[in-house]
């Protein structure tokens, strides 16, 4: 619950966005509902605010507060947060990073140490979107499991320590990474019971762990699994700021003080020393308060919204298995484009489709601010 003086702040910055009083106390929280009007985005992790709002949002939590600005993202506001966030998820400490490619790439680095082949799952950020960031970087050997799944067993970790232990020239493995939810699988989580497994095997074998929790927090909405659990395994454990949280920049690197106490160096080495970073701290905090709660309302607009658009016969939904806030939705005997534009005229926004008229969707925050009826009845008045 909002306190008598968070919501006057809160209509303070609902009258810079447009919004009223009553739509922010009815929310509880004035991002529930961001925005100049009652937009839904049907794609996206984060409410998608525009530079007029993020400023106008910046501001407002500017406001009767004395800003204790960070000097290259050591001190003031930075540091508050990440304590926030080293204690949320249950560990010793936080680092602030402006990137998650970096966030992985220095976990791996500083967990491999000499040990310098790192297993990854094959569809991993880390193994394809980074341009061969950490073995160019960082001089690690990354060893790519799971062809085409979310990620591997114990037992194929086995094998490859197993393999790595016969070989004639010592090369032994460091860490492991686990991705999750899995991006390139639109958004499917892994086996966590198997996870858990993996990881006791890999501290009895002095193997670190890290876990690119991206979108953890989106995770935590779906499965009840709370942030710290899902941290609670690994040695360290990255998260997106700028998906959920709308701060622009920024993730959280957090894990044991050992580690992470002197990394401020490498940051600095990598060049991701930013001069500041408190404006996306004040920012992302914002939206990390209560958002696992916020979220499990949307996911439940979104469910009854799924099952009812899955008996219309323009529709066809299919689920992802194990999955998240992804969606593939497809629509039949209509102009798509002109689907899409009648849901604009009604303030909800989709992505493009694809040549079968395949489009998916992503919840977010911003369905709160409609109704699983409302959605059902634009979808349906939407078709030509």
């Amino acid at each position: 619950m909002l306190t008598r003086r968070e919501l006057v702040h809160a209509a303070s910055a609902a009258s810079a966005l447009g919004l009223t009083v009553s739509a922010c106390a009815q929310s509880q929280t004035l991002f529930a509902s961001p925005g100049t009007s009652a937009i839904v985005r049907l794609s996206g992790d984060g409410v998608g605010l525009a530079p007029q709002e993020f400023t106008g949002l910046l501001n407002s939590l500017c406001q009767n507060k004395d800003i204790a600005t960070d000097n290259y993202l050591i001190g003031g506001e930075v540091e508050e947060f990440e304590n926030f966030c080293a204690e949320l998820l249950g560990k010793e400490m936080a680092v602030f990073m402006p990137s998650g490619t970096l966030a992985n790439q220095l976990a791996l680095r500083q967990l491999a140490g000499t040990k310098r082949r790192v297993i990854v799952p094959d569809l991993s950020h880390v193994y394809n979107d980074t341009g061969d960031a950490s073995q160019n970087l960082s001089n690690l050997n990354l060893i790519p499991l799971a062809q085409d799944r979310a990620t591997y067993t114990r037992e194929e970790v086995k094998s490859v320590v197993d393999r790595t232990a016969g070989g004639r020239v010592t090369a032994e493995v460091g860490a492991l990474l686990i991705e999750s939810p899995v991006r390139r699988l639109s958004g499917e989580m892994v086996d966590w019971e198997e996870t858990k497994d993996i990881a006791d095997y890999a501290r009895e074998n002095n193997i670190g762990t890290h876990l690119d929790g991206a979108r953890m927090f989106i995770a935590s909405a779906y499965t009840g699994v709370s942030p710290a659990e899902y941290a609670e395994p690994f040695d360290t454990v990255y998260f997106s700021l700028w998906k959920c949280f709308n701060s622009g920049i920024g993730a959280i690197l957090a894990g044991p003080k050992a580690e992470l106490e002197n990394m401020y160096h490498t940051r600095r080495m990598f060049g991701g020393n930013l001069y500041a970073g408190w404006s996306a701290a004040i920012v992302a905090r914002y939206f990390m308060e209560g958002f696992v709660n916020r979220l499990k309302n949307a996911v439940a607009v979104s469910e009854e919204f799924y099952n009812s658009l899955s008996q219309h016969k323009n529709f066809e939904v299919a689920r992802v298995t194990n999955g998240t806030n992804l969606t593939r939705v497809t629509v039949t005997d209509t102009d798509f484009d002109r689907f899409r534009a009648k849901l604009a005229e009604k303030d909800i926004l989709i992505g493009r489709a694809n040549e079968q008229g395949r489009f998916t969707l992503s919840v977010n925050e911003t369905w709160n601010r409609t109704s699983s009826r409302n959605l059902m009845q634009a979808f349906s008045d939407s078709l030509v």
